[in-house]
């Protein structure tokens, strides 16, 4: 009976710490998006950002970049493997030559792992691109305008521009 006192001290002092686990600390930084005019490049923070369900969301006003960019001149888009590893778009909002302002469209749609990169280009001559954003898909799914299931945004990255 002896032998077994130590034996099962010594069971229960190898099996208690292996349930327990230490606390995973602090989530990574969440991901950074480049945005490139020829030789000039800014890396915006996401100004929203969730968890890839949806739940958590963090948002940051001042993370959208601002960049200088001639009319007619796209804008190469840059989104590391975190995003290019899940489906992400391309939204731009731009003014015609003519000074008419365009609704928000989305302009490039890639299914996870097909690109990293995307040049965001106004539609026709002399249109100044006014913003140029990239969208994260997450994990929830809505019902869209035609009844179909869409993703939930879990990120946005933001450039701001200006001719």
């Amino acid at each position: 009976m002896r032998t077994l006192v130590p034996v099962a001290a010594l069971l229960v002092g190898l099996l208690v710490p292996a349930g327990c686990s230490a606390s995973p600390g602090p989530p990574p930084p969440p991901p950074r998006v480049d945005f490139t005019v020829a030789a000039h490049k800014v890396t915006a923070k996401p100004y929203l950002y969730c968890d890839v369900e949806v739940n958590d969301c963090k948002r940051d006003n001042t993370a959208q970049v601002k960049l200088k960019v001639a009319p007619g001149t796209p804008v190469r888009v840059r989104v590391p493997k975190e995003v290019s590893d899940t489906p992400w778009s391309v939204v731009i909002q731009y003014r015609t030559a003519a000074g008419e302002q365009k609704a928000p469209e989305t302009v490039a749609t890639f299914a996870p792992g097909k690109s990293s990169s995307f040049d965001a280009e106004p539609p026709g001559a002399g249109d100044q691109l006014q913003t140029v954003e990239v969208k994260q898909a997450g994990a929830k799914l809505v019902r869209g305008e035609t009844g179909d299931p869409e993703p939930v945004t879990r990120g946005v990255w933001s450039a701001q521009v200006a001719p």
